[in-house]
């Protein structure tokens, strides 16, 4: 495959897909229906829904700074008029204050404050932006030919099975974020696989972007894939005038939220470069942003998050306790351990393996590595990434042992959704 010239399309497209299902003879009525991408999405979207729902707090969280801003929007306003002393990372100026974060859930949460005011529960509208990320992740691995046993555990273990079960139903300042990130980023791969309209796959990541910074980073993998472009990449011959018509689509549609974030960025601080992180009142104080806010002297941190950091352990039941610095990622969900048997020279690997690699440029590079969290949080900017590998590992069938680790992702996650929940967690 490698080096022909010829266009490769190493994912089912969507024909292919409905030939598949008609072949392998599903019969009519609901296992039909089921069959449908429509009515199982919503299925698997509702059951995570209540899912999230059921184990979320009921009060609702105090780091609702989205929620405030939603208000701020509705009276057009790009400012908060008061500054409780609880939300810290609000920036004053000019008599008022400012929310630092990139402000997309803000504008997702517009009708809810809209209809419900602001007390409405922040983390509710997370527990709906994940659940929908999670049923379009089931409609995204729809797209490889898995078996439907599959497709079904490797979704559960998307959505219950990784930190995103923990970041949702939390649902604070920077998890909401999390959640609309994800929700955005699998509807993008989704259009990218079926390589189907580039403006609205880039307008999607965009809107992703807008929510998580970093996501955008991942944008050379989106492009790839709806250029189908294999590996090493190359075009044949008589494909650059569609390749330059679909790049430049894909860019106008990404360009669209950058565009409104400069303007915000302009509207708040006069230029449209300044993120205002480094304005954040005493963010440069802090012991882990000794060599500013991005270092590369911050990477060794990361790795260890990343595969050592481990439980807490405790000398009385239930012995292992979460720690707020987090925990391994695989550690947290065991089935990333079968990202090792991805084919290099899968076209879709490498493209996502480069999206991963990008997208973690200022992750590891910053000096928070995510607390107060369970797991490692950040790693939900490439999730999405994670699972189209795994599609493609599991593509040929799943061993049993990858069984039992996708069944202990999900028991260690809703283990420390429980701990958490109860107050057993410390640093």
């Amino acid at each position: 495959m490698q080096g022909t010239g010829e266009p490769l399309h190493p994912w089912p497209t969507p024909a292919e897909v409905a030939a598949r299902l008609d072949r392998s003879a599903l019969g009519s009525g609901w296992r039909a229906l089921w069959a449908s991408s429509y009515w199982s999405t919503v299925t698997v979207t509702a059951v995570t829904l209540a899912i999230y729902l059921f184990t979320a707090s009921r009060e609702a969280t105090a780091l609702d700074y989205f929620t405030r801003l939603a208000d701020a929007f509705l009276h057009g306003q790009l400012f908060l008029t008061d500054h409780p002393s609880w939300l810290s990372e609000l920036i004053p100026h000019d008599g008022v204050c400012y929310v630092p974060y990139p402000p997309m859930p803000a504008v997702l949460l517009m009708p809810f404050v809209a209809v419900f005011g602001t007390g409405f529960p922040q983390q509710d509208a997370s527990c709906l932006f994940g659940a929908a990320g999670v049923g379009l992740a089931w409609l995204m691995l729809g797209r490889f030919g898995l078996s439907t046993p599959v497709r079904a555990l490797l979704t559960a273990t998307f959505g219950l099975g990784t930190d995103l079960w923990y970041i949702t139903v939390t649902g604070t300042a920077w998890y909401i974020s999390h959640a609309t990130a994800v929700m955005f980023a699998v509807a993008a791969v989704i259009l990218a696989l079926d390589r189907r309209w580039p403006w609205l796959c880039g307008l999607l990541l965009g809107l992703a972007t807008l929510a998580r910074l970093p996501v955008g980073l991942g944008a050379p993998f989106y492009l790839a894939l709806l250029l189908g472009l294999g590996w090493p990449p190359r075009l044949p011959r008589g494909a650059w005038e569609g390749a330059i018509r679909t790049t430049i689509a894909f860019a106008a549609g990404l360009a669209v939220p950058m565009a409104f974030y400069a303007v915000y960025n302009l509207a708040r601080w006069g230029t449209p470069v300044d993120l205002g992180y480094t304005s954040i009142p005493g963010v440069l104080k802090e012991p882990y942003y000794q060599q500013g806010i991005l270092s590369i002297a911050y990477i060794p941190r990361h790795l260890y998050a990343i595969f050592l950091r481990s439980w807490n352990f405790v000398d009385h039941p239930p012995w292992l306790q979460p720690s707020w610095w987090g925990l391994s990622l695989f550690l947290t969900t065991p089935l990333f351990a079968w990202l090792i048997r991805a084919r290099r020279s899968d076209p879709l690997t490498a493209w996502a393996a480069i999206g991963i690699a990008l997208t973690l440029v200022p992750i590891i590079t910053h000096g928070n590595i995510g607390f107060t969290q369970f797991g490692y949080r950040f790693a939900l900017d490439f999730q999405p990434l994670l699972f189209v590998v795994l599609a493609r590992v599991f593509a040929g069938g799943i061993s049993r042992a990858a069984v039992v680790a996708a069944a202990a992702s999900i028991a260690i996650n809703a283990y420390a959704v429980w701990a958490i929940a109860t107050g057993f967690v410390a640093f």
